[in-house]
């Protein structure tokens, strides 16, 4: 589904800035029940995984991230061009082959992984990702999966993001 639409920014949220309205005859056709997951291409460049949002008026709306916006060289009501493709990937993104790999590795943290809700495992997919390097995506993989199993399928996130500063704190000195 192919449809033009314009970069907004909501200054009353602190964390969802930038987003561009759709219209709801589009949006219906992508949302089945609670799956408003879509892959979404912006200005034929930037392709990624999002979920369509109410804006809490009857319409629907789609982030767009600080970053996506300058590397398109996007400013506020500007019209962009928009792709939308219904998602139906098993986690409503990309997983790494790292975090693949280490979660069969770890029938433990794989088990656990699975029992949580699709948006804890997109926010845990998204931080071991979030990185270009494989090593650091094999560490933070590493350092997720048995931090979930210490904490019995109850992550802790303060606590994560300490054990892997310690992790690449130790990398370091190796």
């Amino acid at each position: 589904m192919k449809f033009q639409s314009k970069l907004n920014k909501d200054d009353n949220s602190d964390i969802y800035h930038w987003f561009f309205p759709v219209e709801a005859e589009i949006a219906q056709q992508f949302i089945d029940g609670n799956n408003r997951r879509v892959v979404c291409k912006v200005n034929g460049e930037v392709k990624y995984h999002c979920a369509i949002h109410g804006d809490g008026t009857g319409g629907y709306r789609i982030m767009l991230n600080r970053e996506r916006c300058k590397k398109l060289g996007l400013v506020r009501g500007e019209t962009i061009n928009v792709e939308l493709e219904k998602d139906n990937s098993e986690y409503g993104m990309d997983m790494s082959e790292e975090l693949r790999e280490v979660l069969d590795q770890n029938p433990d943290a794989d088990r656990i992984f699975h029992s949580f809700t699709k948006g804890m495992q997109r926010t845990l997919i998204y931080w071991v990702d979030n990185v270009k390097s494989s090593e650091i995506k094999i560490r933070r993989a590493i350092v997720m999966t048995d931090h979930i199993v210490n904490q019995n399928g109850k992550p802790d996130y303060k606590l994560l993001n300490l054990e892997i500063k310690a992790a690449n704190q130790a990398a370091k000195l190796r």
